[in-house]
């Protein structure tokens, strides 16, 4: 494989996604403001009783997500990462996913920057692909038996119910068929999975991504003889960690609508988490840094009837900027503060098997 290139990770990066984000969580607001006859008109408390109550959850949801993640992938490195380079890693990924369209994520950079970190390309690759490996199988076991337990309820009214479930269908099936690839890949058929998945390099329109192509198969073949000295304990703690990390992920919108929106108490939170379950997949598609826009107009989409039964009229613009900036631009200012020590600190005269790359 040929040496990757150093991402562009600077300030500037986060410019976008912000503007976006912030752009259509104003447009909403003012017009909420606008049709209720102006500021002077709209009368009330923002947050409803025990809002204080919510906020706590929605904290704690936060920190349990990257808890998940940090030690997954603590666990997943057998030890070679220190608890600072794993918290590290995880802003450094959760920023690039932040700041690149969801179909791209962070998946890139977080080997780029786990190799800067003193890992060998194999071993980095083999990380990266083992926690996309859980999340992907996270989702696919997921989704199913809630589809099933809430049957037409997870349908948002505003989505088409024929084109639009069938991109939802198509894109699970999509996650589930790379679940299959990296698992036959690291697990079950490592040589058989490499010569399939090479071969495929030299089809029709295929061939524009040979290397691509080329290389994941290699990738993957490496990854194999990585991950064959984990114990199942440590499988089996990033599977919880996975499950945690996600729950809390979900979890996280139905505190911030119990601040703004309804009492806690009154909240289908098991059908909120399946409905954002279902706009996954729709965000993942986004053609936006980090879902900017698309994250925020979804949300209308997937849960307007909540929205538009708040207290307060402009509430859904609220609880779009407070999900928002608890699952996304936090990470867009912690990219901003840590990376660039963290790149002072790491030169590339740390990085371990330069050759591998």
């Amino acid at each position: 494989m040929t040496k990757p290139k150093m991402p562009a990770l600077g300030p500037i990066r986060t410019l976008l996604p912000l503007v976006l984000g912030l752009s259509v969580v104003t447009w909403m607001l003012v017009g909420a403001v606008r049709d209720n006859g102006g500021w002077s008109a709209i009368d009330g408390a923002l947050t409803l009783p025990n809002w204080s109550w919510s906020l706590a959850l929605l904290v704690g949801f936060v920190t349990l997500r990257d808890t998940g993640y940090v030690l997954r992938l603590k666990w997943l490195s057998n030890g070679e990462l220190t608890w600072k380079q794993a918290i590290e890693t995880t802003v450094l990924w959760e920023f690039a996913s932040a700041i690149t369209p969801g179909i791209v994520g962070g998946g890139a950079v977080a080997i780029w920057g786990l190799h800067r970190q003193g890992m060998t390309a194999g071993k980095s690759t083999a990380l990266v692909f083992s926690t996309a490996l859980l999340d992907e199988l996270f989702y696919v076991v997921a989704v199913p038996p809630l589809v099933y337990i809430l049957g037409q309820a997870v349908r948002p009214e505003g989505l088409d119910q024929v084109f639009g479930w069938g991109i939802f269908w198509a894109g699970w099936s999509l996650m589930l068929l790379l679940a299959l690839v990296i698992a036959f890949g690291l697990f079950l058929a490592p040589n058989s999975t490499h010569r399939i998945v090479r071969g495929t390099a030299g089809w029709g329109l295929l061939k524009r991504w040979k290397r691509t192509i080329i290389g994941f198969a290699e990738d993957l073949r490496r990854s194999a003889e990585e991950m064959k000295s984990l114990s199942p304990l440590r499988w089996s703690g990033a599977m919880v960690a996975t499950m945690v990390s996600w729950s809390a992920r979900f979890l996280s919108l139905v505190a911030v609508m119990g601040m703004i929106v309804a009492p806690l108490q009154s909240l289908d939170a098991l059908l909120i988490v399946a409905r954002q379950l279902v706009m996954w997949v729709f965000l993942l598609v986004s053609p936006t840094p980090g879902s900017s826009g698309v994250a925020e107009w979804l949300l209308q989409v997937f849960f307007g009837k909540w929205l538009s039964a708040a207290p307060s009229p402009i509430a859904p613009a609220i609880t779009m900027l407070i999900w928002r900036m608890a699952t996304h631009f936090v990470y867009l200012l912690l990219g901003v503060l840590v990376i660039p020590s963290w790149l002072n600190q790491t030169g590339r005269k740390n990085a371990t098997g330069s050759s591998d790359l």
